[in-house]
């Protein structure tokens, strides 16, 4: 039987950095092993920003803090600060790949290829002589006790007992379950007593029944901002329309707060795949954020004293794209035709109401298509500074990436937890080794 002195379980962004973090720290060779069950390692993160691997946002860390709830926030602050943006960006770097910004902080590889991610991440692996063991699914993970009464634990797999002196579990949560992210992370954490918070599928495009909307599959709204319900659930940011509705970084983030309200997911996902139907959800897309009602109000009566000849579907130029006027108008059931000054009142009204909130109604969610799980194990039982279980029952189990409850916006949020609470949880369990001084006697 093979004995380790870390085993990572799961082989995405934050399970091989973390394997790096402790290979690098341990430098022991051939003591860490990295457990995938697919048959290859990052599959998942080959998928991410469209396959260009948004790897993770430029802001500074107070500000990408400030994205989270308090409780994310003071949990994340450790691991945030143990492995920043910019430190993530080195260790890539380091092996000759470069990065650039975009629009909003976000940060991409320069050639726009995820695979050259993953090729720096196994460099580090193989530099570190960690070793890796693909095709293999953990069917159960058991603490015991050898004749000195120090604890290891045993994996065991589709293939083959393992035992280990710490293990970290990096399975990811849910979605995308052909990737492998099937839940078996959960299931695992509640054995040793771990509470999982509600779970729900999060950034997923939204399927909407308007024909003449989906005849503008191509455009994107930019610069928009989207409410639903409320102002707290509201995010600004770009449209795309779809074949199918609307996808884009404003409707991904807006979808987290439809999604916590109409479903549960449960552990055994690839068993109920079907999609998320909805009854009656609005969603209020403000065209013009940076103008208050009464500024349009003010624009448009004066203009229509200046340029009273201009026809309204013109004049809408100013606001909207081309292709989205006639979409829009034939919505508000507004002729384009008229001209400012022969607008009605009742005209102006409907055109200065839906400029700033134009009702799309959502017809379902697609939610094979989601691409990150909201929520996840409690981190009030999981210590922020190790990332270790904080229970007597799961003493030397650290745990990384989007199998903890926190989750952020799209923009390179999701991914930066993910290296930061793998690098750390990483660190920690040598760490620990190293303070414990465990000698396997089995």
């Amino acid at each position: 039987m093979k004995t380790y002195k870390i085993a990572i379980i799961g082989g995405g962004p934050a399970g091989m950095i973390a394997a790096i973090a402790a290979g690098q720290e341990l430098n022991e060779s051939g003591k860490v092993v990295l457990i995938e069950k697919n048959e290859i390692l990052g599959k998942k993160l080959l998928l991410t920003g469209g396959g260009r691997c948004n790897i993770t946002n430029l802001s500074p860390i107070k500000k990408i803090l400030n994205k989270f709830q308090n409780k994310e926030k003071n949990f994340l602050k450790h691991a945030f600060y143990t492995l920043n943006n910019n430190s993530l960006l080195k260790i890539f770097e380091e092996k000759g790949l470069e990065f650039k910004q975009e629009e909003k902080g976000r940060c991409f590889p320069v050639n726009d290829d995820a695979n050259s991610v993953l090729e720096v991440l196994k460099e580090y692996l193989n530099d570190f002589n960690i070793g890796i063991i693909l095709n293999s699914s953990v069917n159960s993970i058991n603490k015991d006790k050898n004749e000195d009464k120090n604890t290891y634990f045993t994996i065991k797999t589709n293939n083959e007992t393992i035992q280990s002196e710490k293990v970290i579990l990096a399975t990811g949560g849910i979605s995308y379950p052909h990737t492998g992210s099937t839940g078996d992370g959960y299931k695992i954490a509640k054995n040793f007593g771990h509470i999982i918070s509600p779970i729900t599928p999060g950034a997923i495009p939204l399927k909407v029944e308007d024909n003449l909307l989906k005849q503008l599959s191509g455009i994107t709204l930019d610069d928009v901002e989207i409410s639903y319900k409320s102002k707290n659930a509201c995010v600004r940011g770009n449209i795309l329309i779809t074949h199918f509705g609307l996808s884009g970084p404003a409707i991904l983030d807006v979808s987290n707060y439809i999604s916590k309200e109409n479903h549960d997911y449960e552990c055994e996902y690839e068993k109920n795949e079907k999609e998320i139907l909805l009854e009656n959800t609005i969603i209020n897309i403000d065209l013009t954020p940076d103008m208050t009602e009464n500024e349009l109000n003010q624009k448009i009566i004066s203009d229509s004293q200046s340029n009273g000849k201009t026809m309204i579907k013109n004049y809408l130029k100013y606001y909207l794209k081309n292709r989205f006027i006639d979409f829009f108008l034939n919505k508000i059931n507004v002729s384009g035709n008229k001209t400012l000054s022969n607008m009605t009142k009742k005209d102006k009204k409907k055109i200065i109401n839906n400029l700033k909130h134009l009702p799309i109604e959502i017809e379902s969610l697609a939610k094979k298509a989601a691409m990150i799980t909201c929520g996840g194990i409690n981190i009030n039982q999981v210590n922020p500074k190790t990332m270790e279980s904080e229970l007597d029952s799961g003493k030397g189990l650290y745990f990384a990436g989007e199998l903890l409850e926190p989750y952020g916006p799209t923009g390179g949020y999701n991914l930066q937890i993910a290296f930061s609470t793998g690098y750390l949880a990483g660190k920690s369990a040598v760490s620990s080794l190293n303070n414990e001084n465990i000698v396997m006697t089995i």
